[in-house]
């Protein structure tokens, strides 16, 4: 009987340690094909060029929400980037304007009227999710696409929109892909 105890508390933990290693898949998907290499080095010369220098002051480490220090660290996962976001807040909004229609433009993701092409950014996504391994966290992006759960319409070059667009996908991907998701 002993045993048999200890057996299922082990197959228990297998398959909490399970669905913690699922949960992170959509993200670190995600993070794969929302990888850009050069993304530092455009966003460095974007700002040269545009001489956007941001406001730093109260954006670095210290006392965050809560009075904790590092601000959210850890409780921020899943969340947009929280060092990516505090260097946009930084900016005045007419330079997160600049900012991001020199990114757009160097991605060639404008379209003739100044627009962002919401469309190529797409097409690109699915591009690199069908390149990725055909699993559950990739068909659930790529159906959260098809369905028009996630969508991504043409407008003003803003970086919101993208992260909005990939909050979604993640957020499909774990709905879809969680197992306790699916026992409620």
């Amino acid at each position: 009987m002993k045993d048999l105890l200890m057996l299922l508390m082990l197959a228990t933990a297998m398959m909490a340690v399970q669905a913690c290693k699922e949960k992170g898949e959509c993200h670190d998907l995600i993070k794969t094909v929302m990888h850009k290499e050069n993304m530092t080095d455009t966003i460095k010369t974007c700002m040269l060029e545009n001489e956007i220098m941001p406001n730093l002051k109260g954006v670095g480490r210290g006392r965050g929400p809560g009075g904790r220090r590092g601000g959210r660290r850890g409780g921020g996962r899943g969340k947009r980037s929280p060092r990516m976001m505090r260097f946009m807040d930084a900016l005045s909004p007419e330079d997160q304007a600049t900012l991001a229609e020199c990114i757009f433009e160097k991605e060639d993701l404008l379209t003739d009227d100044g627009l962002f092409d919401a469309t190529q950014f797409v097409a690109d996504v699915v591009t690199k999710l069908e390149e990725e391994d055909e699993t559950p966290e990739t068909l659930a992006m790529l159906t959260a696409i098809e369905n028009g759960d996630c969508v991504l319409e043409e407008g003003d070059p803003d970086l919101g929109v993208i992260f909005e667009f990939i909050k979604c996908l993640k957020e499909e991907c774990e709905a879809e892909t969680d197992p306790e998701a699916e026992e409620i």
